[in-house]
């Protein structure tokens, strides 16, 4: 896949994992309809492997990408080639004179220190500019969520309200989001939980002593991998209960 992110499931589109390639188009397409007219600059933040960046770039805008991981950077960087601007680095690290009409975060907020993070994104915008975030929020429900990450949406609002933001756009995407959770849950069902105990099943038969070590000194790591993955628990009606899946449009006022 060049796409990295959840993918949007219209209506029309069969819940398969084939089609999960056109959902993370539709993703895509809906992400770049919500940029206002007249932005001619962007800042991709935690650009992935630069499809984003590079349908961008085809639809005429100049474009920076930030990534602070070595591996996608290098892909971003092979797919974009001179085409657009890069920085290996934090955003919050960030050090450059250059100004933007709109900071992108698609899915990168989540990683990062908020206020750091949209401080720093304010500092780089041209006057009147614009920040468009997309990602995963917590929102308060019941019981521990199977599902991790996310910034706590009423942090976030309050953190938003504190700054020179004017709130342009807001949608809830969850309803098209969640289902990617149930394709990958029957995914980790179907197909990677079988390979993955066939796998430790021959190691066993063919060192079962150093297995034995194995699975005693990282007995945590195991657990916490097959509880997260094997559970049956990461759904998307888990997803829906737990996030909250938002885009948001505000304009430097």
């Amino acid at each position: 896949m060049q796409d990295l992110d959840y993918g949007y499931w219209p209506d029309d589109l069969a819940l398969e994992l084939m089609n999960l390639p056109k959902a993370q188009a539709a993703y895509t397409e809906l992400l770049m309809a919500a940029i206002p007219a007249g932005v001619r600059s962007i800042l991709d933040v935690g650009c992935g492997a630069g499809n984003t960046a590079l349908k961008l770039v085809e639809k005429g805008y100049r474009v920076d990408c930030v990534s602070p991981n070595g591996y996608l950077s290098d892909v971003a960087k092979e797919q974009l080639g001179d085409r657009a601007g890069f920085f290996e680095c934090r955003v919050e690290d960030l050090a450059t004179d250059r100004r933007y009409d709109l900071i992108l975060f698609s899915e990168s907020l989540l990683f990062m220190s908020l206020e750091v993070a949209l401080g720093k994104a304010l500092a780089l915008l041209n006057p009147g500019g614009h920040i468009l975030i997309t990602d995963i929020f917590r929102i308060l429900a019941e019981g521990e969520s199977p599902i991790g990450g996310g910034q706590r949406l009423p942090v976030f609002r309050e953190a938003v309200g504190r700054l020179p933001l004017e709130l342009v756009a807001e949608s809830d995407m969850t309803p098209r989001i969640a289902p990617t959770f149930d394709l990958l849950d029957r995914a980790y069902s179907e197909a990677v939980k079988p390979a993955y105990y066939l796998l430790l099943a021959r190691l066993t038969l063919r060192h079962p002593w150093i297995m034995k070590i194995v699975r005693w000194k990282f007995r945590r790591t195991f657990e916490r991998f097959e509880g997260k993955h094997f559970s049956g628990r990461r759904t998307g009606d888990e997803f829906k209960k737990h996030k909250s899946y938002r885009l948001f449009l505000f304009r430097k006022s």
